[in-house]
């Protein structure tokens, strides 16, 4: 080695020693910093401050602007070509040029005064900081989880993270109304993040403005699904993902390769926005009958709503949920809310199955007005079996609920009511209960025939990879089928000419067995804990919370402080997945390089 190639070798050393040094500093600035930044935010949003303690609040942000843009460009002019190399890299260029722009306008009042307002300027400082911060905050947490925790548990821990944020948020003063018990927040958080709905306080009068903002952001997030968010978010900005990461969020968003993830997550996301837009849309269009005093903010309600029903939520923000005198007998209300929560409860495979149709339809009109009326003729398997599946099962449930509602409270609470009522009412009890938890009756006139179906429509739950839960639709019908090809002596489960994979038959009857252990052992806690609370109504109680359906007999208030947590636990368990949670506590045994004899067994 020459001496000029030895002395190169050094100063490439040296650099990339400099270059782990800036990297190693900068995260740690950026990390500090982002998390003081977050408190100072959460701290304006949910104390009361006087106008010295704001304007100290402001001084402050400008000194944590700088901190952002010298971490920033430190970070670029350090190493240029890997912060290229970075799947956000121009998102954070627009937020450096963002940063020198707000800063160059702070510095030149009269520059300043001649192009924006200063109430601008506060908004673009809270909005740059909170992205900011949320940003480089996330970064570490998500690589630190990384090294140190399964895939599996990232998806539980992630669920566990938010509720324990929510709680700390519901809890500041500006977020209610009056005293909150940590246990009352806990759970509401739970419930809102676990999409059930269940409440232990009266969310119309408990919450401020900024508490239903907390609320409904809490529903948003644990819809779509916490992993969904951070996996879009690290993807999008993260310089990397590991591949263990991605193959864990392969099985989970069930791609059958990983370039396709990014995709996925991006039309999840695009598609939830687009549907709870256009239902707040029309919720605010059958709404503006209702007078002022009752309903002051109509946009906020119909936002809110279209949130909570797509998600399936089934949270209101009216006293006595949707059986409020204000949209009780608005009947295209209720059904609105209903197509949007069988929307939600469908499955995001299923809506992009149609999709991927309506594409290949669109393609074969046009390329019969080009005069090509073979270019798009072959045969395609595009309907996939899920979709054949859930379909005919979901409109068995939905067309079978209504009638059988229908028939057995035509005679008792639907009475009185007009023949276009009870089809809303009843169309509307057929779809709640598979998880949205909107009531829209008074649940405990109900007959014991009625909560009985009722129970069974929210033990059967929604569809896999949407906004409900429940043992789902698929898993219902594959175990179904199982019998049926047993009583038939058929070796095979088959669906619409495809094979049921055993492992798909296993995990189907594993689902179904633990949900029934864990309703029955649930509800056997609820009661030795709580004595006073009659079997039906904790049975009741206990099958919401593990479906995540949130319609209640009137117990949930009345629990006491382990009834609560018996719930909250429960909720939690059904959003995660009892199966999913197990896999993630139980150390997997390795695969075994033999087979022991087959043998039968008497049953």
């Amino acid at each position: 080695m020459t001496p000029h190639t030895e002395l190169k070798y050094k100063i490439r050393q040296y650099y990339q020693k400099f270059q782990s040094f800036v990297k190693l500093s900068t995260d740690i600035i950026a990390f500090l910093t982002s998390f003081i930044t977050l408190c100072l935010l959460i701290y304006e949003i949910g104390f009361h401050e006087d106008g010295k303690i704001h304007l100290f609040l402001l001084e402050t942000y400008k000194v944590i602007l700088r901190i952002f843009l010298y971490t920033g460009l430190a970070r670029v002019l350090s190493d240029p070509q890997g912060v290229k190399k970075e799947r956000g890299f121009w998102f954070e260029v627009v937020l450096l040029i963002a940063l020198v722009f707000i800063i160059i306008l702070e510095a030149w009042p009269a520059f300043k005064d001649a192009l924006v307002s200063k109430h601008f300027i506060e908004v673009a400082t809270y909005l740059l900081l909170s992205t900011i911060s949320v940003i480089e905050f996330s970064k570490q947490i998500v690589t630190t989880l990384q090294r140190y925790v399964k895939p599996e548990m990232m998806f539980v821990y992630s669920f566990l993270f938010i509720i324990l944020v929510g709680t700390f948020l519901l809890l500041l003063p500006n977020a209610h109304t009056y005293h909150l018990d940590f246990i009352d927040a806990f759970f509401t958080s739970t419930s809102a993040v676990c999409i059930t709905g269940l409440t232990v306080v009266d969310t119309s009068t408990a919450f401020t403005f900024t508490g239903l903002i907390i609320l409904v952001s809490l529903i948003q997030i644990g819809g779509i699904g916490v992993m969904t968010f951070t996996s879009f978010f690290a993807m999008s900005f993260f310089s990397q993902v590991s591949f263990r990461d991605q193959l864990s969020l392969k099985n989970i968003l069930n791609e059958n390769s990983l370039s396709n993830i990014f995709r996925t997550l991006f039309y999840i996301i695009l598609t939830t926005f687009l549907i709870e837009g256009f239902g707040a849309y029309v919720i605010y269009n059958q709404i503006q009958d209702i007078p002022q005093h009752i309903l002051p903010d109509k946009l906020f309600f119909s936002i809110f709503h279209a949130v909570s029903s797509f998600c399936n939520a089934g949270f209101s923000t009216l006293p006595g949920n949707l059986y409020n005198p204000a949209v009780r007998n608005l009947y295209g209300f209720q059904s609105w809310i209903a197509c949007l929560v069988i929307l939600g409860g469908i499955g995001f495979p299923i809506l992009f199955n149609f999709g991927k149709l309506f594409i290949h339809y669109f393609h074969n009109a046009l390329s019969r007005l080009k005069g090509n009326p073979i270019a798009h003729y072959g045969q395609f398997h595009i309907i996939s079996l899920t979709t054949r599946i859930v379909l005919p099962i979901t409109l068995i449930l939905i067309i079978g609920g209504t009638f059988a509602f229908l028939f057995l409270e035509n005679h008792h609470i639907l009475q009185d009511v007009p023949l276009s009522g009870k089809i809303a009412l009843a169309f509307m009890n057929a779809v709640t209960p598979r998880t949205a938890g909107f009531n829209n009756v008074e649940m405990t006139s109900l007959l014991p025939s009625t909560l009985f179906l009722i129970l069974l429509l929210m033990w059967i739950g929604a569809s896999p990879m949407s906004t409900g839960g429940g043992i789902k639709t698929t898993t219902f019908v594959v175990a179904f089928k199982n019998i049926v090809s047993i009583i038939r002596e058929k070796k095979t489960v088959e669906i619409a000419r495809r094979t049921i994979s055993p492992t798909s038959i296993r995990r189907a009857n594993a689902i179904i067995l633990l949900s029934l252990l864990w309703i029955g052992g649930a509800t056997l806690l609820l009661l030795i804990t709580n004595p006073q609370a009659p079997f039906l109504q904790a049975l009741f109680e206990v099958v919401s919370a593990l479906s995540t359906v949130g319609l209640s007999l009137g117990l949930t208030p009345e629990l006491n402080i382990s009834g609560k947590i018996i719930i909250s636990i429960t909720m939690f368990a059904g959003r995660v997945g009892i199966l999913t949670l197990l896999i993630g506590m139980i150390r997997q045994q390795p695969t075994q390089p033999y087979q022991y004899p087959e043998e039968n067994v008497i049953l």
